[in-house]
């Protein structure tokens, strides 16, 4: 546990030093970019994602989770996925030309052009990325993630004022990645792992299907929705959606920053060693909830000031959509823990059929709000992540055997800690409009939150503790 303990700290301060650049770019970025330059930007992502996707079917997933590796599952892993990336790539500059006009956006074809050159270093990326993390190497990934986002956030920056548009993205994440090669060949000095081999592509191939179909429903049920929403709004419709999205989804990459990268190699780790995961997964779920809703409910009480500050007053119609979208991912939390759960409990095959009911349940229901405007869109999330919550959570729990009540226990405390935040600054919304009253509204917030960790004697004060003594003791050392 101590060592679970140690990556997920590492992973967590790589996380968050890369967060904070990116919003440091961000609050530049909103102030040279227009809403619709990030709308044009999100539908070329969406079809980015997708195509990252379909190359996990040589992903590195099947290495961190493979029990016994060995030279040939690595060597075929990275062949299956040059191939794989190979044929994305050519696929997609064919398709660049007619996506630009399907979505009546002529920006859409470059941005894909440029955004290939940093595709094409994927597989010799994703393996040395996935045995580091297999290793429980988070430190080392830490560096490399924290390097990549200063590249990525001083090139869009510097090409965003030289003029370069939504193209200013597609630079910055192509040479990014590309300089993030040389860092990951520095970690992992064996070059025979880029052995051409395809002695174990049945086993590859066999994970992979699984795995590849996972994550390319759950990009399809991510992008589907920007792209049906270009085609039915405006790119600067698109553009205001999209900032709200990812100020509303900020709370929870803070929160769970280090949690998707250290999760699955844990609870796969637990399950080599003969462990249940019940305890694990219960607990996992009352530190996320603790962090996850207070951090929501401040983002609804506040909305209006931070949009404004963050992005400026050109982004003002996104505050109303930020407390909508906040209010249903309230309801989010057992998505995050979802995969490496099921991935470690060797039940990757029953994903894709799930992920495919969230996917027609959630597309369906924004198809017909979306006819409505992007206000009624965004309220029809009020329904789709709840549904998509419980869908993931009963999956879990049919492998996880807890009960209900266990459940109740791992959340009730948390909920409790959350109402003990938001009477603060309930207490002094007259006054958050302005920039004093926000930050009065959000330390009272924390001292609420601590006051309920107290009151309830929640696990996260434990592990508060623990770090606390733990800095406590290195600082000595260095006294």
């Amino acid at each position: 546990m101590a060592g679970v303990r140690r990556a997920f700290l590492s992973a967590s301060l790589g996380r968050y030093l890369v967060m904070a650049i990116n919003l440091a770019a961000t609050l530049i970025l909103a102030r040279l970019l227009t809403p619709a330059d990030y709308g044009v930007s999100v539908l070329a992502g969406a079809v980015l994602a997708v195509a990252e996707a379909v190359r996990g079917l040589g992903g590195g997933t099947y290495l961190v989770q493979q029990a016994d590796l060995t030279q040939d599952s690595i060597r075929s892993s990275f062949t299956v996925n040059l191939i794989v990336t190979a044929l994305v790539t050519t696929g997609l500059m064919l398709l660049c030309g007619p996506l630009a006009h399907a979505f009546s956006a002529p920006a859409i074809a470059p941005y894909l052009r440029v955004s290939l050159l940093g595709y094409l270093a994927g597989p010799f990326v994703y393996p040395i990325s996935a045995l580091l993390s297999r290793r429980m190497a988070f430190g080392r990934l830490a560096l490399v993630g924290v390097a990549t986002a200063l590249v990525n956030a001083a090139v869009s920056v510097v090409l965003a004022v030289r003029g370069f548009g939504t193209l200013s993205f597609a630079w910055a994440g192509a040479i990014s990645t590309l300089a993030s090669l040389p860092l990951y060949l520095a970690w992992w000095p064996d070059r025979s792992i880029f052995r051409p081999s395809l002695n174990a592509w049945r086993s590859v191939i066999a994970f992979g299907m699984f795995d590849s179909a996972t994550a390319i429903l759950s990009q399809l049920g991510e992008a589907l929705p920007y792209l049906m929403l270009g085609r039915l709004l405006s790119p600067q419709a698109l553009g205001l959606g999209q900032r709200a999205v990812l100020l509303c989804l900020f709370p929870e990459r803070v929160i769970l920053a280090g949690v998707g990268a250290v999760a699955l190699p844990a609870f796969a780790q637990q399950i080599r060693d003969g462990f249940s995961l019940k305890q694990d997964y219960l607990r996992a779920i009352t530190l996320i909830t603790v962090a996850q809703w207070p951090a929501l409910l401040l983002l609804i009480a506040l909305a209006h000031p931070l949009v404004a500050t963050l992005l400026g007053p050109q982004w003002h119609l996104a505050a109303p959509l930020v407390q909508i979208l906040a209010a249903a991912l309230l309801f989010s939390f057992p998505v995050s823990l979802h995969y490496p759960t099921l991935v470690a409990v060797g039940a990757i095959r029953f994903m894709p059929p799930v992920v495919v009911t969230q996917a027609i349940v959630s597309i369906s229901i924004l198809t017909v709000a979306a006819q409505h405007g992007l206000r009624a869109a965004a309220l029809s999330m009020l329904l789709v992540v709840p549904f998509n919550g419980m869908l993931s959570l009963l999956l879990v729990r049919h492998f996880v055997r807890f009960s209900w009540r266990e459940f109740a226990a791992a959340i009730t405390q948390s909920a409790l800690c959350a109402a003990c935040s938001i009477v603060g600054p309930a207490c002094v919304t007259h006054a958050t409009m302005s920039l004093p009253g926000t930050f009065a509204a959000m330390a009272l917030a924390a001292a609420g939150w601590a006051g309920g960790l107290v009151v309830t004697r929640h696990p996260m004060l434990q592990e508060i503790r623990r770090v606390a003594r733990r800095l406590g003791r290195k600082k000595g050392l260095i006294l």
